[in-house]
């Protein structure tokens, strides 16, 4: 019977598994999110901010649902102002509102995805310099061949990068 490694996360800090290659990269996921300080998307003042954006889209609607019945049930020039003053100031708190709680509903999920690309992009880095190095390793054994004379001007380059030069006119 084959044994499986099993690992299981309590929090950011703790981490216990059984040795294994998906072990120790989820070890290390956990371990580098922790080095890059990264604050918690829960954090009390983001949840502050996107509950009171939440209560301001809220309150907003409830302004402006209030305001069309009053504007409409007085006669009278003054009565109607007052709630169409009320009116506008609930449909500003509810853009208020709205720009606050897509500002910190987004910020968690980015700086997720921020950490996730750091990540990726490291994993990719370390594949390609392993992939790479048996190559240049391969490629050092064998003696050095003499350097040849550079190529003559409109000749192609063979190991070079090629030119960027404009094209001439």
């Amino acid at each position: 019977m084959t044994s499986t490694s099993v690992t299981s996360v309590t929090s950011v800090n703790s981490v216990s598994s059984v040795p294994g290659p998906p072990a120790d990269r989820a070890e290390r996921f956990v371990r580098e999110l922790a080095e890059l300080r990264i604050p918690d998307p829960a954090a009390a003042r983001a949840a502050l901010w996107l509950r009171l954006g939440g209560l301001l889209m809220l309150a907003g609607l409830v302004l402006g649902g209030l305001a069309f019945p009053l504007a409409h049930a007085t006669d009278s020039s003054l009565g109607q102002g007052d709630a169409l003053a009320l009116g506008l100031g609930g449909v500003t708190a509810a853009v208020v509102g709205g720009a606050l709680f897509l500002r910190y509903s987004l910020t968690g999920f980015l700086r997720f995805w921020l950490a996730r690309q750091s990540y990726d992009l490291d994993r990719l880095g370390e594949r390609l310099t392993a992939a790479a190095a048996p190559s240049a390793s391969a490629s050092a054994a064998p003696a050095q061949a003499p350097a040849s004379a550079p190529a003559p001007e409109g000749e192609p380059r063979h190991g070079d990068l090629p030119r960027t030069d404009p094209a001439p006119r």
